[in-house]
């Protein structure tokens, strides 16, 4: 007997269409799905950079608004979307007075102890205040100020001061500042003094057309480029409705608007609102822009 020939079926034209549909389908659902994973994950990235440079605004801004002292004429200049403030910069004490308008200043390291610091070595232009030891307490009243117009420094000064140690400190840096006016005579070997320089923050464009917490400083009778130090943020409006909305406040909490009445100020409430770049939406939906804020309030030093 012949063996029977056998043959092999084969896919029809249809049964392949049919494969190639559903392969279609579900690449379009597994692109689809892959596509939202990558926007949500975009989108968090995004967050926790706004949410990044908000933490890098609140670590510097308070910091440095708690250091006025409206009462001592700290606050320069204000309005609902810029500060100007004198801003503390160091403290220190006279280890000795050559002059009525020169002084000098213990060691940073000193070895008897830290009875010099500052945050920003100071500069010519910066203003020094000094307690008079004629004053019944240590009120802003009795701190004279003094802008100083000269520094130099030299491991010969304050030689034989109670507030250095001739082995310990010898070869150490000191400062001598040239100040004017001059010291009254009520300010004496072993008096404090602290500095502050003008300080002023708002916000500002930068090459990409964002807006950036920026801060300046006046030195040397001039202000100096404002730096970006945390964004970008939502862009200025009116009413407060910018990246940064400041309002003033008295000690019965009562709203300070005038610069004139800067030494009325008792709190400082502070709105930071930042943003990130466009972000695409939800599958289906146009681009988004991720944005997030932060709310606080300082209670300024000595203050009326």
């Amino acid at each position: 007997m012949q063996g029977l020939r056998r043959t092999r079926a084969g896919y029809t034209i249809v049964e392949l269409l049919a494969v190639m549909v559903i392969l279609g389908l579900l690449g379009t659902v597994l692109a689809g799905v892959m596509m939202s994973q990558q926007r949500f994950f975009q989108r968090t990235n995004e967050q926790m950079i706004v949410r990044r440079e908000l933490r890098t605004a609140l670590s510097l801004l308070p910091a440095d608004l708690r250091t006025i002292s409206s009462s001592g004429g700290d606050l320069i200049a204000f309005d609902a979307s810029s500060v100007t403030f004198r801003n503390l910069i160091g403290e220190s004490i006279l280890c000795g007075k050559t002059s009525a308008t020169s002084l000098d200043l213990p060691p940073l390291n000193a070895a008897r102890g830290p009875i010099t610091s500052w945050f920003s070595a100071p500069a010519v232009g910066d203003t020094l205040f000094a307690l008079r030891t004629d004053s019944s307490g240590v009120g802003g009243a009795f701190w004279t100020p003094h802008r100083i117009t000269g520094i130099s420094s030299s491991s010969a000064y304050c030689l034989r001061s109670t507030f250095t140690d001739a082995t310990g400190d010898a070869g150490k840096l000191r400062y001598r500042l040239s100040v004017t006016p001059a010291l009254p005579d009520s300010v004496i070997v072993g008096s404090p003094v602290r500095f502050v320089r003008s300080t002023h923050y708002s916000l500002m464009t930068v090459a990409s057309g964002r807006w950036y917490l920026g801060r300046s400083e006046h030195r040397a009778g001039a202000w100096s480029t404002a730096v970006p130090i945390s964004g970008p943020f939502v862009a200025p409006g009116p009413s407060g409705t910018g990246g940064i909305a400041l309002q003033y406040f008295d000690s019965t909490g009562v709203v300070v608007a005038s610069a004139a009445s800067a030494t009325r100020v008792a709190r400082i409430d502070v709105v930071l609102r930042g943003q990130g770049n466009s972000s695409s939406g939800a599958n289906g939906q146009g681009s988004t822009i991720i944005k997030d804020s932060v709310q606080f309030r300082v209670a300024l030093r000595n203050r009326q």
